[in-house]
């Protein structure tokens, strides 16, 4: 604050002795060229302060340039005219002061609503993230034989990304990870819609393929056809260990098989979520093993570009995770986001950037 204080005293203070040497070099143009008044050029250093000064400042001013004119000014009127002429000057120097400070004071008080707009908006959209974040777990949830993290890095202060943990009454637990299509304010307000859509869905259907059918119907309705969202979810049996998947146009899931190094990516499903009526799902599967490594990303890992426009990739998404494996999930997902971040021509994820991570023990 009193750096900015103090640029602007500096910026005042040039701009005021701009007007005093506009009023200088006016005066003695005026006193050079002696057949001709140059009085009316005062008005652009009058209108200057009027911007910049207190009305009274340049209405002290209007005076000086009054004289001035007066006694470097033509010759060629005298008596009554010489003071007609002087009142004339008067009037108009003054007109254009109080016409521009008008607009000036007009201005401040725009300014002083616009940032006050603009300070209400941002605490509206600090407290819709805060309940976007309310939103997703707290906390990822306690599965024995399996460590597990999540972290979500939004590009903007609201984010349409979404994952999820749904502990079953069976036991198993439900994975999601999802990109709502957009981002910022649109894509974060849909973005609970698609949590809803999901559980509600999940509720009442009797396998993973058919609530999936469900939730598509249900955002299907719910949006237009410029909204939509990519999709994974996943139940892990929890007892033996196997996860069924439906991957609805999302990034790949990555699996890595600790024990031999075999990468298996997951992309058995559909189409995205939301964009076409009465679609089916493929249900894919596949068994956790002791030390593999499952990886959820959003695209804002995998799309990030650097300076020279390559993308992170899946490629160096798999390398890390490969050179990470041996490490604990939380440590996976931040190696994830600090990788991308480095790789990033701007230094942060263009994108937003959430990872799930699930390893097998």
């Amino acid at each position: 604050m009193d750096v900015k204080l103090r640029q602007k005293t500096h910026s005042s203070f040039w701009l005021s002795l701009l007007v005093l040497a506009g009023i200088a070099s006016i005066a003695y143009a005026d006193h050079l060229v002696a057949s001709v008044s140059l009085a009316f050029l005062y008005f652009l250093p009058l209108a200057l302060s009027g911007l910049i000064h207190r009305l009274r400042t340049s209405l002290l001013l209007v005076l000086v340039c009054v004289g001035l004119s007066d006694w470097f000014g033509s010759l060629e009127h005298t008596g009554w005219q010489h003071g007609t002429r002087n009142l004339m000057a008067l009037i108009g120097f003054t007109s254009v002061v109080l016409f521009v400070h008008r607009l000036n004071v007009q201005r401040t008080a725009l300014a002083a609503e616009v940032h006050a707009q603009a300070e209400e908006l941002a605490k509206d959209m600090k407290l819709a993230a805060e309940v976007q974040r309310r939103l997703l777990p707290q906390h990822p949830p306690s599965v024995p034989g399996f460590d597990i993290a999540a972290q979500t890095y939004p590009a903007r202060v609201v984010d349409g990304d979404l994952y999820d943990f749904i502990e079953m009454q069976n036991g198993n637990l439900g994975l999601v990870i999802a990109d709502v299509a957009g981002k910022g304010v649109a894509a974060g307000l849909f973005m609970p819609a698609v949590k809803i859509a999901l559980r509600a869905s999940f509720n009442h259907a009797g396998n993973l393929a058919m609530a999936m059918t469900k939730a598509n119907q249900v955002i299907y309705e719910l949006t237009d056809e410029e909204r939509f969202a990519s999709l994974f979810y996943g139940i892990l049996d929890t007892t033996t260990r196997r996860l069924c998947y439906i991957n609805a146009g999302h990034q790949p899931p990555l699996l890595w098989r600790g024990s031999t190094g075999e990468v298996v990516w997951l992309e058995t499903g559909g189409p995205v979520m939301g964009l076409l009526p009465d679609v089916h799902f493929e249900t894919g599967s596949v068994e956790l093993l002791p030390r593999d490594l499952l990886v959820l990303y959003t695209d804002g890992v995998v799309e990030t570009h650097n300076a020279a426009g390559e993308e992170f990739s899946r490629d160096r998404l798999l390398a890390v995770v490969a050179s990470h494996s041996g490490a604990a999930a939380q440590h996976v997902a931040e190696t994830i986001h600090t990788s991308v971040v480095g790789f990033s021509k701007t230094g942060r994820p263009e994108d937003d950037l959430t990872v799930v991570i699930l390893k097998a023990e």
